[in-house]
């Protein structure tokens, strides 16, 4: 059986991830990932994913790198289904909502669902790897650009 103080640390988990990328904490952002991390967002990007992991930190700067150019988002995570195999690995399956916005009338939405794992080191848990499986979208993409133009220029 399943101690729960570990299902509910990788529950936690997810909400931090969501909750640092909002409020633009990205130190909070990258405690929240192990020191290397396997990334699939090719549903969303259309490039094939890396096999190759890596550092938490980089990646926090990619998604900075976007964010930042933003008014606000809004990240919704939710319908978790957690599965700690181990004391040190767990999965977790979650739908996400994302909302990106420039302003009232210029936006960006994007949902699917996070095949993500978790691994617990030194009674700490982290992501591991972070898999986005897009399902659909609504508003301008085109803002995903544009606010990545936006983020270099600060």
């Amino acid at each position: 059986m399943t101690d729960f103080a570990d299902w509910q640390a990788v529950y936690d988990l997810s909400l931090r991830y969501a909750e640092a990328i909002d409020r633009r904490r990205w130190d909070d952002l990258c405690d929240v990932f192990a020191p290397t991390v396997r990334v699939d967002f090719s549903s969303f990007s259309g490039a094939p994913a890396s096999p190759d992991p890596v550092e938490g930190p980089a990646w926090v700067s990619v998604v900075r790198g976007t964010i930042d150019g933003f008014v606000s988002t809004q990240h919704l995570i939710a319908n978790h289904r957690i599965t700690v195999e181990s004391p040190t690995t767990a999965r977790y399956t979650a739908y996400v909502q994302a909302q990106h916005w420039m302003s009232r009338d210029r936006w960006y939405l994007v949902g699917g669902s996070y095949d993500n794992e978790a691994t617990c080191t030194d009674g700490r848990w982290r992501l591991s790897a972070i898999t986005f499986n897009q399902t659909w979208d609504a508003g301008d993409r085109g803002l995903l650009r544009e606010a990545g133009r936006l983020a270099r220029g600060r």
